[in-house]
């Protein structure tokens, strides 16, 4: 098979000296232009070439009926994946249940800073603005550098092992102030690097000066936690009895999102967010008693949830999660049907830069829906490229090389162009689709760029901010659960 596959949105209009409201009509007769090419059913907007029965499972899946359901990589296979992944430098992966490494916490406080300082420089030379529409000055930057040095720093600093209590962002600096290219677009922020689901374990390696931010790494990267959104383990062992789950006894939230229920009881579980990938422990049955958070646990799954103590430690408390809810016990089988259904359950959701938002961008997108099978991605882009898994570098392929490699390969596979990547679908009267959390798209007419921020379904055919199709710009297509 391999063999015979082997082919090698800021200015919409320039106004210049036109009247407003010379710029009105043409805006007016733009957006007519480009709302002609959208398809409306029932009030749900899709995109150009996309029918409303496209957004199913099961419009994918006929054409392929007879394989649906067929495991394409068991447990044993993934986790030989995983293990490829982490030991894999290109995929920056970090084998946390083996970390034990003291750093010299000096040298780490001089690198911070001065990282820090380049990187916030180079976003002040871009003229970028914070939250509040000030662009970044010198004091700004300089107070953030500075928060990035741990007081008690020292040159033999043990790790710490902590626990996410509450979904939260890993920031490339301590600090929540916004960085942003647009004028008040606060929902994209160049601070926020990767988010952290409920029950993730991190390693602890610094503490910033105000004490309020904890410089962490995560399985796929790394930067700094609030420190109130995670808990401190008094050992490595309590930390490990919370994340290395027994296979029996794994829950995991394969919905876009799952609400807790509101309790004055248990105010830690209250409205508790759970996003798709999250990884819990099912309680055993006959551990606990004939309530759990004050209600009986009729018609749900009891699980433990992580909480942080008021002096910052950590607990695990039980919780109830509505057995109607998009979980699952155990990691789902990985077939194609539960791939799509995975990933279609966030069509519509928002786009969000680096897990901002309680949403995904693309890369994250597509490591939360592998995460439901127990396949753990890399973070980035480039990274999830570089992993070992089965894929075709069609950099140097024509348009139609392309199209014919794309002809056989299977639901779930993953391709990537410079700061995209998306899951493909299949092929419809010519036209090749695909699944991603996009961010923006150039208009279907005219000049200028389409802010999309939605998990959608579109062609490869539309194009890029530079006029060029999806198609063309692809450099890599990849199989992540093939090796």
């Amino acid at each position: 098979m391999k063999k015979a596959l082997a082919l090698k949105y800021k200015s919409l209009i320039k106004a210049g000296r036109k009247s407003v409201l010379a710029v009105a009509a043409a805006l007016c007769i733009f957006t007519a232009m480009n709302v002609a090419a959208i398809k409306s059913y029932a009030g749900v907007i899709y995109m150009p070439d996309v029918t409303k029965e496209m957004n199913t499972p099961e419009f994918w899946l006929s054409f392929s009926p007879y394989d649906a359901d067929m495991v394409q990589a068991d447990r044993g296979r993934i986790e030989q994946i995983n293990i490829n992944n982490l030991m894999n430098e290109k995929t920056n992966m970090n084998d946390l249940q083996h970390y034990n490494e003291s750093i010299d916490g000096v040298e780490f406080d001089e690198n911070n800073l001065t990282k820090a300082r380049e990187e916030l420089k180079s976003y002040k030379d871009k003229g970028y603005y914070d939250q509040y529409g000030n662009k970044l000055s010198d004091i700004l930057i300089e107070s953030i550098a500075q928060n990035t040095q741990n007081r008690s720093a020292s040159q033999l600093q043990a790790p710490m092992y902590a626990i996410v209590v509450k979904r939260t962002k890993l920031n490339a600096f301590p600090t929540d102030t916004i960085i942003t290219d647009e004028l008040g677009d606060v929902n994209f922020d160049y601070n926020v690097l990767s988010s952290v689901r409920v029950n993730e374990p991190l390693v602890i390696k610094s503490v910033s000066a105000d004490g309020q931010w904890y410089y962490a790494e995560s399985l796929n990267c790394y930067g700094w936690v609030n420190a109130y959104d995670v808990a401190i383990c008094s050992s490595k062992a309590q930390w490990e009895s919370a994340w290395v789950i027994p296979d029996d006894r794994v829950l995991v939230v394969t919905g876009s999102k799952v609400i807790l229920a509101e309790s004055n009881t248990n105010p830690e579980s209250s409205n508790l967010l759970l996003t798709v990938g999250t990884v819990l422990e099912e309680a055993p049955a006959g551990s606990y008693g004939a309530r759990v958070t004050n209600r009986s646990p009729i018609g749900n799954y009891v699980v433990y949830i992580p909480v942080r103590n008021g002096d910052g430690s950590y607990r695990k408390e039980l919780a109830l999660i509505n057995g109607n809810a998009e979980v699952s016990e155990g990691y789902l089988p990985l077939t194609k049907r539960n791939i799509l259904t995975v990933a279609f359950r966030m069509l519509g959701d928002a786009y969000g830069w680096g897990g901002m938002l309680s949403s995904n961008d693309c890369s994250g997108y597509v490591g939360d829906i592998y995460r439901c099978f127990g396949l753990k991605l890399p973070r980035n882009t480039t990274w999830q490229a570089a992993s070992n898994s089965f894929s075709y570098d069609v950099s140097e392929c024509t348009d139609e090389q392309k199209m014919e490699l794309l002809n056989n390969m299977p639901i779930g596979s993953v391709l990537f162009f410079k700061g995209h990547e998306m899951m493909y679908l299949g092929t419809v009267n010519g036209k090749y689709y695909v699944v991603s959390s996009v961010s923006s798209i150039a208009y279907y007419a005219g000049p200028g760029v389409m802010r999309t921020r939605s998990v959608m379904i579109n062609t490869l055919d539309i194009r890029r901010a530079n006029g060029t199709t999806w198609l063309s710009n692809l450099y890599k297509l990849q199989v992540p659960y093939m090796m």
